[in-house]
């Protein structure tokens, strides 16, 4: 497993992210200290709301720590590969544990979704408005939010979701200017997010009434909004909740 070792020469400095800010709430209160991680590397803001061993590390080793991790997840998905019921054509072993070695993949960041059943949500905003990019088509309970600004990611809390998400696959969209999408923030080095193997075949294989038959014994409802929702629609849910 030599690609595991490609990382190991990496020079980027994911140390140099720390902003910090202090302010006294009141003369009897506690003075507080707001320490805002800014990484150019989405895993490092992964690890630092969901691994308390880089919690509780010092700055200084915690660049060491994210190549090791990424060597860790990369050892960790070779062995646990076939309990992710990924597409071996879409989504295959060697391709994804050599991209974890790497930073701010999309092949990557969707295996973190996994890894850490949490919702990975790239965010941008610009005058008030937040543009959210939903990177895996699973729905855990858990949503991260990343932030993305002047080359950098942080952190950022989001009490209420809309569920008014962009497709990954944005053409184009209106943060800072019309020709913003993803690509311009990682690398989207697979073509889409459906990564997994489906649980129906080809949509061809299907009638409209067999696809209806299917729906409701997974009691999928037939209508939205007062219409009948569609073969594709009805099709693309199923797969969902067999996922």
């Amino acid at each position: 497993m030599e690609h595991f070792l490609s990382y190991s020469g990496n020079s980027d400095n994911f140390a140099d992210k720390i902003t910090i800010n202090k302010y006294t709430q009141g003369e009897n209160e506690t003075k507080v200290n707001t320490n805002v991680l800014k990484s150019k590397n989405i895993l490092e803001i992964v690890l630092s709301q969901k691994d308390y061993n880089y919690q509780i590390l010092d700055n200084k080793e915690k660049s060491n720590f994210i190549i090791k991790k990424s060597l860790e997840l990369s050892s960790f998905l070779d062995l646990n590969y076939d309990n992710y019921n990924y597409n071996k054509k879409k989504y295959s072993k060697s391709m994804i544990c050599g991209t974890l070695q790497g930073v701010n993949n999309l092949s990557s960041i969707l295996f973190y979704n996994d890894y850490y059943n949490v919702n990975i949500v790239i965010c941008n905003e610009v005058n008030s408005i937040l543009k959210l990019y939903k990177t895996g088509i699973k729905n855990y309970p858990e949503y991260l939010f990343i932030k993305y600004d002047n080359n950098q990611f942080t952190h950022m809390d989001q009490e209420s979701i809309e569920n008014n998400f962009s497709s990954v696959l944005e053409l184009s969209g209106d943060v800072k200017d019309p020709k913003y999408t993803l690509k311009d923030v990682i690398n989207m080095d697979i073509k889409d997010n459906m990564i997994y193997n489906l649980f129906l075949k080809a949509i061809s294989n299907y009638k409209l009434d067999d696809i209806v038959i299917i729906a409701k014994e997974n009691n999928i409802d037939l209508m939205s909004n007062g219409k009948k929702k569609n073969k594709k629609t009805l099709y693309d849910e199923i797969n969902l909740m067999k996922l």
